[in-house]
C-alpha cells in the first residue's frame, strides 16, 4: 500500500472549529486538501492508498487521523466537506488516551498516537520511509518500492529532533523538483512519481 504521513503542527485536535474557516483551526484547509489530494482522482479513488495526519495542534495534541482509500465510504471531495468528516471524527475522539483507537466510519480512523510512535510502527513493518525534504536526492534517482510511505511536513517544517530521529531510522531524504512547494501539492507530485513508476 501506498502510504502518506503529514505532520500537522497547527490543526485543531478538537472539534471547536469552523469549517467555514478552516484556515482559522490551525490551517486545516492544508490538511483537507492534502487529504483529498492523497485519495481522489477523477471518478474514483486510490484504493491502495492511505494518509495519515497527526495534527497537534490544541488542546488534546496529538490526534491521528487515518484515511483509507479501498474503505472509505461517503466523504466528498472538497475541502469544507472533508473538515466536517475531520471535526466529527475528533469529536468521538474527545478525551482519548494515549495509544486507544477509535473508527469513526469505515475507512476512518482516529487514535492517541505521536508522529514518531507512527513513523516507527512503519519502519517496523518493513516499509520503505521517504522523507521529503528540500536538499535531499531527486525522487527520479531513488529506489522506490511499492510498498511505500512518504513524511512530510506542514508550512512550519519538522523539528530539527525528528529530523534527526528520522535519519536514524533510515528514512531517505528524498527532493520532489527545486521548487519548495505547498503540503497538498508534495503528494499530487508524488503520485505522479510512484504512477509513473509503478502505474
Amino acid at each position: 500500500m501506498r502510504e502518506f504521513i503529514l505532520r500537522a503542527r497547527t490543526a485543531k485536535t478538537s472539534a471547536d472549529f469552523d469549517t467555514n474557516n478552516l484556515p482559522a483551526a490551525g490551517r486545516m484547509d492544508s490538511v483537507c486538501a492534502s487529504v483529498s489530494n492523497a485519495l481522489n482522482i477523477a471518478n474514483t479513488l486510490r484504493k491502495d492508498t492511505a494518509i495519515h495526519v497527526v495534527m497537534e495542534g490544541g488542546p488534546e495534541p496529538p490526534k491521528l487521523l487515518s484515511f483509507y482509500g479501498d474503505r472509505l465510504k461517503g466523504m466528498a471531495w472538497d475541502e469544507k466537506s472533508i473538515g466536517e468528516f475531520i471535526k466529527n471524527a475528533l469529536a468521538k475522539g474527545k478525551g482519548m488516551e494515549v495509544g486507544e483507537k477509535r473508527e469513526f466510519c469505515d475507512g476512518l480512523l482516529v487514535e492517541k498516537k505521536s508522529f514518531e510512535a507512527l513513523v516507527k510502527e512503519k519502519i517496523k513493518e518493513g516499509k520503505q520511509v521517504l522523507y521529503l525534504h528540500q536538499e535531499g536526492k531527486d525522487i527520479r534517482e531513488a529506489k522506490l518500492h511499492e510498498d511505500i510511505v512518504v513524511v512530510f511536513g506542514d508550512y512550519i517544517g519538522m523539528p530539527r529532533a525528528t529530523e534527526g530521529l528520522l535519519d536514524r531510522l533510515g528514512a531517505e531524504r528524498v527532493s520532489l523538483g527545486p521548487k519548495m512547494l505547498f503540503a497538498a501539492h508534495c503528494i499530487i507530485v508524488a503520485h505522479n512519481e510512484l504512477d509513473r513508476k509503478f502505474g
